[in-house]
């Protein structure tokens, strides 16, 4: 459902007095998920969320952007480090600073490590009083069944996830009309060393693409730098990056489909086979290989399936 259809819902249940201790809110776009969640808490609040004493909000760090729990070798002044599961179970158990609601947002809720995601659990089963949990994913399947269990969920999608980019936009013409050649046959309306040649072209422009807008949007996100230390904010950039090339690759998902329905007497098995290869490129990508070797395999992919 849309994002304003979930926060209706969440603010009836509000109202109502029923609303859930725990909400996972999941999507294909995350900034969207944040809306929703800081929409209920603005409402629980009675003011802005923002600087609130009283929201709390949890992200994934470092080089693995996992949501750590914590250790005592990182405790700083007997306390538990920032950004870890621990600080936040602490936090939300102590009295609310402004004597209302609290309010915790775990971004990613996904990327918990084992120990984080068992002792979250415990908060689940005896939450504490007057609080509300959001959980925002754009992976839920990857969380424990047993955290999902004890969560209202609630899908809210992105209107509109493509990328509205001059540049990005040429590149997805010049795909189709590299994809509409390879469907002509190669060495027919189109030779290997021309078909090879925009292929790297290609994702040469794709790395560049990239580049420019996941900077663009570190820019915009600058102000975090204020509330973040740098290894959580530098988690908090990559993850931008990833949602930003998945929308990407959505993009091109729907120029191939497109490309493919518009020739003539294209055979379904071969659309099938290049969306499959386009998927494994996006999970390559998820299991950390660079962008454009990973594109490269659908890239390649896509010239044998096309020319055969």
């Amino acid at each position: 459902m849309s994002a304003d259809n979930s926060l209706n819902i969440l603010l009836r249940a509000h109202a109502a007095n029923r609303l859930h201790h725990a909400i996972l809110l999941y999507g294909p776009d995350l900034n969207t998920l944040e809306g929703v969640a800081k929409g209920v808490a603005e409402k629980l609040f009675g003011r802005s969320p923002e600087k609130h004493p009283d929201l709390f909000e949890l992200r994934p760090e470092g080089k693995m952007r996992f949501i750590k729990i914590g250790s005592d070798a990182d405790k700083v002044g007997g306390d538990w480090p920032p950004n870890t599961m621990r600080r936040l179970m602490r936090e939300l158990r102590q009295s609310s600073s402004l004597g209302g609601s609290k309010v915790a947002i775990i971004y990613e809720a996904d990327r918990m490590n084992q120990q984080a995601a068992n002792a979250f659990l415990k908060t689940l089963e005896e939450p504490p009083p007057d609080t509300t949990i959001f959980m925002l994913s754009a992976r839920p399947n990857d969380l424990l069944d047993t955290i999902r269990s004890r969560c209202i969920a609630l899908r809210v999608d992105c209107p509109d996830v493509s990328v509205d980019d001059a540049e990005w936009s040429a590149w997805l013409e010049d795909f189709k009309s590299w994809q509409r050649a390879l469907m002509g046959g190669v060495g027919k309306k189109i030779s290997l060393a021309d078909a090879m040649m925009r292929c790297y072209g290609l994702l040469a422009r794709f790395d560049a693409a990239l580049s420019r807008l996941s900077d663009g949007r570190a820019d915009l996100d600058a102000g975090l730098s204020d509330e973040l230390d740098e290894e959580t904010l530098e988690a908090a950039l990559v993850g931008e990056r990833k949602a930003l090339r998945k929308r990407m690759l959505g993009d091109i998902e729907n120029a191939c489909v497109s490309c493919a329905l518009g020739g003539d007497g294209v055979p379904a098995v071969r659309l099938s086979r290049a969306v499959e290869a386009l998927e494994k490129s996006s999970g390559l990508m998820e299991l950390n290989m660079p962008d454009t070797p990973a594109l490269e395999y659908f890239m390649l992919s896509s010239l044998r399936i096309w020319s055969r």
